[in-house]
């Protein structure tokens, strides 16, 4: 399971340790992926890279697919801290548009780990559910960021995009899409769905009730 934050009831020093047994697993991990895809990670190499026993991985993660996720995790995680997820912009369009630009070329760059990833997410793992909640906030509080208040269900257009981005990936990751549709597809859906938000709050403003 993902390593939880520290709490009073528990030592620095065993938080560090966990942190450490985690940071190993997920670089092997993603050494892994990136140069061979999803069928290159095995646990015996996770084991010969990290320099973990497979009895202290399998503690922390459950399965491939759990290693996998908590690797996607870290790294849209990292892509938030980044200077990519605070881009400027003249309205939320051109922001969020700018956000789902800098996360495709990220994701070009890196084909074969980020196919790995993805093909993770389809795992029925329960330990994949928890990092897909976790990747999913994650990546829902940098769109709201970029929205601002510039329209008054932000909720509702973030979920629906979210739809139209896993579904592009999805498709990409099986060969169905090319990364340069995948951009197009959820920034084109992107300003869709900002520009009916828009228009449904302007049509409530003047008929205020129904």
């Amino acid at each position: 399971m993902p390593v939880t934050p520290a709490t009073p009831d528990v030592p620095a020093a065993a938080v560090t340790r966990e942190q450490d047994i985690r940071r190993r697993a997920i670089d092997a991990t993603r050494a892994l992926a990136a140069e061979g895809g999803y069928d290159s990670v095995q646990m015996r190499d996770v084991v010969r890279l990290s320099k973990l026993s497979s009895a202290t991985i399998y503690r922390h993660f459950s399965s491939k697919d759990h290693l996998l996720a908590a690797t996607h995790q870290e790294w849209i995680a990292a892509l938030e801290r980044s200077d990519a997820a605070r881009p400027h912009g003249a309205d939320a369009a051109e922001r969020v548009c700018a956000i789902l630009h800098n996360t495709c070329r990220t994701m070009a760059r890196h084909p074969r780990l980020t196919a790995a990833l993805i093909h993770a997410l389809g795992s029925s793992d329960p330990g994949v559910g928890d990092c897909h909640r976790e990747i999913n906030h994650t990546m829902n509080t940098m769109l709201r960021t970029a929205i601002a208040d510039e329209i008054p269900n932000a909720d509702e257009f973030v979920r629906l995009l979210g739809v139209a981005w896993e579904g592009a990936l999805f498709s990409w990751a099986f060969g169905r899409m090319t990364m340069e549709a995948v951009e197009h597809t959820v920034t084109r859906s992107a300003r869709v769905l900002l520009l009916g938000a828009a228009a449904e709050a302007a049509a409530t403003a003047r008929h205020p009730n129904g």
